[in-house]
């Protein structure tokens, strides 16, 4: 049977989920062709927050821990801003309109940079605004643990 818009439509987000996560296991027998469907139309894969087994979250994880991900974290902090500043705009350049507050989205981006961060050898010292234009309104910023708070 072809999957169609039509038909991912009419499903539930989380028969979409399990649909996507199917074909993600199924990528040489066909399944990038569903993928690509379900990421190019936008529709959600849930209806409340982001699970950790949710393919938005396994990507964002994948984006933030990549050697890249980790280098603009540490390059945002280093500017004062939340590490998040750093990398949300890959987040946003591969999950486009996936990547959005009204599911939790940004605060799972942020809960993943937490954990990097404090891997990384960084303490949490606070939230700030995001630069303007960023999906993410505030976040965290970080300092290395052997360093006093400002103040």
């Amino acid at each position: 049977m072809q999957m169609t818009l039509e038909k991912l439509r009419t499903m539930s987000p989380q028969d979409r989920a399990t649909l996507y996560e199917n074909a993600r296991k199924r990528v040489m027998e066909g399944g990038q062709e569903i993928i690509d469907l379900i990421n190019s139309s936008g529709l959600p894969l849930r209806s409340g927050g982001i699970t950790l087994t949710d393919p938005l979250h396994i990507r964002m994880e994948e984006i933030i821990w990549s050697s890249e991900g980790k280098k603009l974290l540490l390059e945002a902090t280093e500017a004062g801003l939340p590490a998040l500043a750093g990398v949300e705009p890959l987040i946003v350049a591969d999950l486009g309109a996936q990547y959005h507050p009204h599911d939790l989205g940004t605060v799972d981006a942020g809960s993943i940079v937490g954990a990097v961060m404090r891997h990384l050898g960084y303490e949490l010292v606070g939230r700030a605004d995001m630069p303007t234009g960023s999906v993410a309104k505030t976040a965290a910023t970080w300092q290395p643990r052997s360093q006093k708070p400002p103040g």
